[in-house]
């Protein structure tokens, strides 16, 4: 998932569509609009990425974040007395889930510090909550 949205964001900002934007800034600096720029882009255009990649025998969801829910989002944030990173409170514009049984989930565990670097990713966290059992994975913020 991580080299399909690098992909898409190679594209995207080579082709011009939006200028590149420093979200490692406060939204005190950073403009909104392209961010909304960025997330409509996405949305549109995610399906053809996915469709060439072999994703056929994998049981994933994905969505992207709506502007509502962004613009939302930013607002809460915003009212808060402390800032932080436009990029800390926007990482999850797209997100990806993929089904996985317990022995699958076991391996991707076993398997994420020696993925951290080839793959890019930032973190992670296990959570079983409520018979909820779930990895949530964040990937560094490569080029957005």
């Amino acid at each position: 998932m991580n080299r399909i949205h690098l992909e898409y964001s190679q594209d995207y900002f080579e082709k011009g569509k939006v200028e590149k934007v420093n979200l490692s800034q406060t939204f005190s600096k950073v403009p909104i609009a392209p961010i909304l720029s960025y997330r409509l882009n996405l949305h549109e255009s995610i399906n053809d990425y996915l469709y060439f990649v072999n994703l056929k025998d994998i049981n994933y969801y994905y969505r992207v974040k709506t502007a509502e829910s962004i613009l939302d989002k930013i607002e809460r944030f915003q009212a808060r007395q402390t800032q932080c990173p436009v990029n800390n409170i926007l990482h999850d514009i797209f997100c990806a889930r993929i089904v996985l049984n317990s022995e699958q989930i076991r391996e991707v565990l076993e398997r994420l510090d020696s993925w951290k670097e080839e793959c890019g990713l930032k973190n992670w966290d296990f959570r079983d909550v409520d018979g909820y059992v779930g990895i949530h994975i964040y990937f560094k913020n490569i080029l957005f």
